[in-house]
């Protein structure tokens, strides 16, 4: 739930960004993971995804990190939005002019506007002096957008579908400020954060879209940690043919659950393959990224250390954060 500077010029690059809807590879965030635009605090990460036609996807914190690689580790995730706008005026689904949603009725959204308008917040809504005109006194007020964090679109036996993801650190994020550097803040609910809360929720539920807290430390540690492991070599180019790439994800998942280290066997493929051992282990984890190759990835997923396999599917163990 970032939210930039509130200017004017601020307002026409945002503009710019995301006023036209636009799919992967073409999509741009409204925030960008850099000095310029990410909060002073956050730990802004860029990825760029091979699902996504290798775009930048902007996280804005640890936690947005760690929850959208748990997203483009889900097969049924073909987009992921991040720090997209919410609109302030009423406009079409999102999956509208998708062709997985053709023929669909699709509820549009009502804008922001419209909802702290409901909640009887209209004051406390952004706005901006739009500078049209010579004369500052002139210039009128325009609401200026708020941005959500992750936004997914994915695809179950019914269709396409979208989850919107507010995500923190932890649960009473989502009612309190955190610290200031300067002063503590108090130990209670925050109005203001509530209302916030509130809005985003209200704002995708007129869509018929659901809200998902996400609250980042919910993730595995371990889980966390492999995901950002295995995506490393997500994008690494293979110089074998497909064929080749299946042959070796069945060597590879024959020595699941074998007493071997995995660089011992990534030697041995190389060898019989003719390929360098890089090859090998980058083939290696992307076949675990992509579920070609299912291992337990609530345990340290170490190259020193054999393939373990799989005891609890992580999309089954985080399967409320997916359901529509």
């Amino acid at each position: 739930m970032a939210e930039p500077k509130i200017t004017w010029a601020r307002l026409l690059q945002v503009k710019q960004r995301q006023w036209t809807d636009h799919w992967s590879p073409d999509y741009v965030a409204g925030i960008f993971a850099d000095p310029m635009e990410a909060p002073g605090i956050s730990t802004a990460s860029i990825l760029r995804p091979v699902k996504l036609g290798g775009r930048q996807l902007h996280t804005l914190s640890f936690n947005e990190t760690c929850a959208a690689l748990l997203a483009l580790y889900n097969p049924a995730c073909f987009e992921v939005f991040d720090q997209r706008i919410l609109s302030p005026a009423p406009r079409p689904h999102l999956l509208h002019g998708h062709p997985k949603a053709d023929g669909l009725r699709l509820a549009p959204f009502k804008g922001t506007i419209d909802v702290v308008d409901r909640l009887g917040t209209l004051g406390k809504h952004p706005k901006v002096r739009a500078q049209i005109g010579a004369d500052p006194a002139r210039w009128p007020w325009v609401p200026f957008p708020y941005f959500g964090d992750l936004t997914l679109c994915l695809e179950d036996s019914r269709g396409p579908y979208v989850v919107d993801w507010p995500v923190k650190d932890k649960c009473e994020d989502f009612r309190r400020r955190g610290p200031k550097k300067s002063r503590a803040r108090p130990d209670e609910d925050d109005p203001g954060v509530v209302a916030r809360t509130k809005l985003q929720e209200i704002y995708f539920s007129d869509a018929g879209i659901r809200s998902k807290q996400v609250v980042g430390r919910s993730i595995d540690f371990h889980l966390r940690c492999n995901l950002r492991e295995l995506f490393l070599d997500d994008s690494y180019r293979l110089s074998v043919d497909a064929a080749t790439c299946l042959e070796l994800i069945d060597e590879w998942n024959q020595t699941v659950g074998a007493d071997v280290p995995a660089y011992l066997t990534a030697y041995r493929l190389a060898k019989s393959f003719k390929l360098q051992p890089r090859e090998v282990t980058a083939m290696l984890k992307q076949g675990i990224w992509t579920r070609q190759i299912r291992v337990n990835l609530f345990q340290p997923v170490d190259m020193d250390q054999p393939l373990h396999p799989e005891v609890e599917d992580v999309l089954v163990k985080y399967a409320d954060w997916f359901t529509r």
